[in-house]
């Protein structure tokens, strides 16, 4: 296989749109990956790790475009640069015959009302920006990353004061007044609403919710960050007052791994304050310690159910999957986990850690911790939207690609007893993920004797979304993996599979 670098001067461009021209060009004959990305220094990292560093990707600057093709021969290297380069041409020729604004204070001129801006630059290019549209009044979903905690306290301590939202940095996920911002799911309006330091743990709460018969206000997501002692919990305290202030919420869900204490003490101080019903889940803290006044919970599943005040289902067994369990060779005995949705695998890893030690890019326990490219020798979980996997490359819940190749491996393992997976749907998502993932599952079942490991999928989303969530299942269905509406049955009934229980 050849690898090439090409740089193409003086041409930036949106981050998610590059995302889609590298997945199209790679699917070219010949082809093997396409990455099209900005030199900036972490994507220089990235290329210098594949071998790709020379002079002139080195002098490339953020503003200029790197086009990385590994391909059969020079023929389709050729054929994918000009796929690239044509599509790029394409999307400039079909943008509006008006110019754009030069400014946010422009675009504020044009667009009467607006209250709102979502800004995705590369971190050291964001805060001006982030500055402006405060000043100029605007709440801000902060979609980059790279920002240095002191720029992000100061960030959120001016919106703070001006009665806005700084929702970020990294900020992946939001649903405003009923509009799915970024990678969020169509959920239906009502009561509750979510505060929240986590991306998936958004979408999964929200889809329970809408699954399960309930609505959602709305789902303000503040960044992972946000309940650092450096921070300390601006935005969240700022989400809490403006739900609260919401006539048409009237239960309030702050959703985050545990924070600072300091920084927690203060948040659930303004959730007391609120006058709403209030839902707690630490996710993976302690439970029984909850303060007075409000309901507390540990997993995702649980701060769905609670917010609906409902008990939480106890397990369902899809039919078929203790004879399927049962029919396995007895060298099967390992768990591994191929996860999109970075919360819900941690919520795997809680669920399962006094039953199994399970090794992780995001282990709980220190001594499980496992470095790149995150393969175990015994049960594994990989959070493939780490950092370590999505430095130049789409995010897995765009792009499928890596974790075929690693479900590949997994399903021709013979030790490997359980496969689980999520499957993470919504706007800014694979368009037909389920489509990808089953044909991966039916080429890999069908080339083991023993039809290789179970598999045990969640699918996170909404009968509303684009892709549609029963659609998916059915696809998945069709191909042997067993279906659970929560993430949570799903770590559940793996573990009962790896323990000889099913």
């Amino acid at each position: 296989m050849l690898l090439q670098a090409t740089v193409r001067k003086n041409q930036y461009q949106d981050s998610v749109r590059l995302m889609q021209i590298s997945r199209q060009a790679s699917q070219l004959p010949g082809v093997g990956k396409v990455l099209a990305l900005l030199g900036t220094d972490s994507n220089k990292k990235v290329l210098a790790d594949l071998g790709l560093m020379d002079d002139v990707v080195a002098a490339a600057t953020a503003n200029d475009l790197v086009i990385c093709v590994e391909a059969e021969n020079a023929e389709a290297v050729a054929a994918a640069l000009a796929d690239v380069d044509g599509r790029l041409r394409s999307v400039a020729a079909a943008g509006p015959a008006e110019a754009n604004p030069k400014s946010l204070e422009e675009a504020v001129a044009r667009l009467s009302g607006a209250n709102f801006a979502m800004i995705s630059l590369p971190g050291q290019l964001a805060k001006l920006d982030v500055v402006t549209a405060l000043e100029q009044g605007l709440h801000v979903m902060l979609f980059s990353d790279n920002i240095s905690l002191a720029d992000e306290a100061e960030l959120k301590a001016l919106a703070a004061k001006k009665g806005l939202l700084l929702m970020g940095p990294d900020c992946g996920t939001a649903i405003i007044n009923g509009v799915a911002l970024a990678l969020a799911n169509v959920v239906r309006r009502g009561e509750i609403g979510l505060a929240a330091a986590s991306g998936t743990g958004i979408q999964e709460v929200t889809c329970l919710i809408d699954r399960f018969g309930g609505g959602v206000s709305h789902a303000i997501g503040v960044g992972g960050r946000d309940l650092k002692k450096e921070v300390g919990g601006t935005m969240m305290r700022q989400a809490i007052r403006i739900l609260a202030a919401d006539p048409a919420t009237k239960t309030l869900v702050v959703l985050s791994k545990p924070g600072a204490p300091e920084v927690m003490e203060t948040v659930l101080d303004e959730a007391r304050q609120s006058g709403l019903r209030v839902v707690t889940c630490l996710l993976g803290g302690d439970a029984s310690a909850a303060p007075e006044g409000m309901v507390c919970v540990s997993t995702l599943e649980e701060a769905a159910f609670a917010a609906l005040d409902r008990d939480l289902p106890p397990l369902a067994i899809p039919p078929g999957l203790r004879e399927r369990a049962a029919a396995l060779s007895s060298g099967r005995q390992y768990l591994r986990g191929l996860y999109s949705g970075g919360t819900l695998c941690y919520e795997t890893l809680f669920l399962l850690k006094d039953d199994l030690d399970i090794q992780s890019n995001v282990a709980i326990k220190p001594e499980l911790k496992l470095g790149y490219p995150v393969k175990g020798t015994g049960h594994c979980c990989v959070d493939l939207g780490e950092d370590e996997f999505t430095q130049g490359r789409p995010h897995p819940i765009i792009d499928l690609s890596l974790r075929l190749e690693r479900l590949a491996e997994e399903m021709a393992d013979p030790s490997v007893k359980v496969v689980l997976l999520d499957l993470v749907l919504g706007y800014g998502a694979h368009r037909n993920p389920a489509a990808e993932l089953a044909e991966a599952i039916a080429a890999a079942s069908q080339a083991r004797p023993d039809g290789g490991p179970v598999v045990l999928v969640h699918v996170c989303g909404t009968q509303a979304d684009p892709q549609d969530l029963q659609a998916q299942e059915k696809l998945l269905a069709e191909v042997g993996a067993f279906l659970f509406p929560t993430n949570a049955q799903a770590a559940k009934a793996a573990r009962a599979i790896v323990a000889g229980e099913l």
